[in-house]
């Protein structure tokens, strides 16, 4: 008596595993197409989609897709099998090569004990991390090799002007200071910076350096016409 075993788990439907092999030997955008390829992909590991869907998924142009489908295939990760037809045109379908074992074979030959203070995902000292089949630049691919330690990203802690009212009191006195007038002039002239921004529409990275440059214009000009005897300047210092 023969038996037929229908799988309706749908499984793959809910996850997908993919070897470390190509996600710690490939780009970002390399290693997002081959996991949609392999998600895609069916029993017989066979993935179908047309070029203009490939592009959609990925958030990429033709020239990226066929540039990162040319590295998986030289990798041989995938591979151009043929095509399948389509309702208007045939289709370009790739199979998903099993590199299960050279995945395995990798990872084992290559890990040291957690003791060492170094990742289990890390080669032994002298050993090479690259793929067999050939160089990668690693400035050209954006590849990480597993032996480069990371440097933690630096957050910027200093502080941004994006608004006006970023602008604190303290500000204000540090301007006065630097260009030897007072507070209340440096105020009207953060008046000035809020009416022109909004009689303009105009808008500044950073509103402190843009208030900057109104003090100083300011004070230039009144030390100019002082000098020139034209007429006196503002007198801002009951402002508040």
């Amino acid at each position: 008596m023969s038996y037929k075993i229908i799988d309706d788990s749908s499984d793959k439907g809910y996850f997908t595993i993919v070897p470390n092999y190509v996600l710690n030997h490939s780009s970002a955008i390399d290693k997002g197409l081959y996991l949609d390829m392999k998600r895609r992909a069916g029993d017989k590991g066979l993935c179908f989609m047309t070029e203009e869907t490939m592009c959609r998924r990925n958030g990429m142009g033709e020239k990226q897709l066929h540039k990162s489908l040319k590295y998986l295939i030289e990798h041989k990760w995938i591979e151009f099998v043929g095509t399948t037809p389509g309702k208007t045109r045939p289709i370009k379908t790739y199979k998903i090569i099993d590199i299960w074992r050279k995945n395995a074979e990798f990872y084992h030959d290559k890990k040291k004990p957690f003791e060492s203070g170094v990742s289990l995902d890390n080669p032994p000292e002298n050993k090479d991390t690259r793929p067999k089949q050939g160089k990668i630049p690693a400035e050209s691919r954006g590849i990480r090799r597993t032996n480069i330690k990371e440097e933690p990203i630096k957050k910027n802690t200093g502080k941004k002007y994006s608004s006006i009212s970023d602008i604190k009191d303290e500000d204000i006195k540090e301007i006065a200071e630097r260009y030897k007038t007072t507070v209340g002039f440096v105020l009207l002239q953060r008046e000035k910076l809020i009416n022109y921004c909004e009689a303009k529409g105009r808008r500044y990275k950073n509103y402190k350096s843009a208030l900057r440059n109104f003090v100083l214009g300011d004070v230039q000009r009144n030390a100019q016409n002082k000098k020139d005897g034209k007429y006196r300047g503002v007198d801002a210092t009951k402002i508040r």
